[in-house]
């Protein structure tokens, strides 16, 4: 049995801090009772919860392990199990900027979505152009999916008009940090590729990409790279609307150290 009351908890904020443009992350949780702190982990550990004193949960929101919202959101009764009061599933924190959003044509912020509701809160000592919300992990993971598939839809658009490689990184960067399935995954990396520079393309590849996708040669990735960018040139993304990408104070990109500017050799580049 859990050590505390599913009606006395609420999240206050989640673990870790936002590195990133958008991300989830495990919640941070208080108990009323006595106001002590604690990380909420999987239903399936099957572990107690450490509890954290308030000046310990200060010097973890002070040293960047916590990130704290600017209020609590509760713990719906609807998240725990009838039958012994345990988390029914595992509970996760979703957190986005804006900006993000704007560019996936996904604003304003969802209070719903396939079904889940959402409350949104700020966080404290960031500005409030990113937000964050809790809910189940799977509902989290299904809407981070749906704003890779505006950005990646944008993506296609703006490459179809011509816009600056820059531009275009930035936007396939914004897809790698929401895309949680495999297939909006190595989407977001071929349209990565596509506007890399041609002397770089196979240092991500190697870095990045084939540790996601192990199964890939090389070879098979250029083509589909190359393939890739013939399609897109020949045929114009709709639904997508010419926004700037969004550019957080906060933000690092996904995949780092790679810098594009100037255009891609695909003919030249060899397997």
């Amino acid at each position: 049995m859990s050590d505390w009351r599913d009606e006395e908890l609420e999240i206050v904020g989640f673990n870790g801090r936002p590195l990133v443009e958008c991300g989830r992350a495990l919640p941070v949780v208080r108990r009323q009772s006595d106001r002590m702190y604690g990380i909420l982990q999987s239903p399936q550990e099957d572990t107690p919860i450490a509890w954290h004193t308030e000046d310990e949960a200060d010097a973890f929101a002070k040293s960047g392990r916590w990130t704290r919202f600017a209020s609590p959101i509760r713990l719906a009764r609807t998240c725990f199990s009838e039958s012994n009061g345990r988390l029914a599933g595992q509970l996760m924190v979703l957190f986005a900027d804006e900006g993000m959003l704007d560019t996936a044509d996904r604003l304003p912020r969802p209070n719903v979505h396939s079904e889940q509701y959402f409350v949104w809160r700020r966080l404290a000592g960031y500005p409030e152009t990113i937000q964050a919300a809790c809910g189940p992990a799977e509902s989290i993971e299904r809407l981070l999916d749906d704003w890779a598939q505006g950005l990646l839809r944008r993506f296609d658009a703006m490459y179809h008009l011509g816009r600056d490689r820059g531009y275009l990184k930035r936007i396939a960067d914004l897809a790698l940090c929401a895309a949680r399935s495999r297939t909006l995954r190595w989407r977001a990396y071929l349209r990565y590729a596509s506007v890399q520079d041609a002397d770089q393309v196979r240092r991500t590849f190697e870095s990045f990409t084939h540790r996601e996708f192990p199964n890939v040669t090389w070879e098979a990735f250029l083509d589909e790279v190359k393939s890739l960018c013939g399609v897109l040139r020949a045929v114009p993304a709709v639904g997508a609307q010419a926004a700037p990408p969004s550019s957080s104070a906060t933000a690092l990109p996904k995949v780092r150290g790679i810098a594009a500017v100037r255009p891609i050799d695909l003919e030249n580049m060899t397997p």
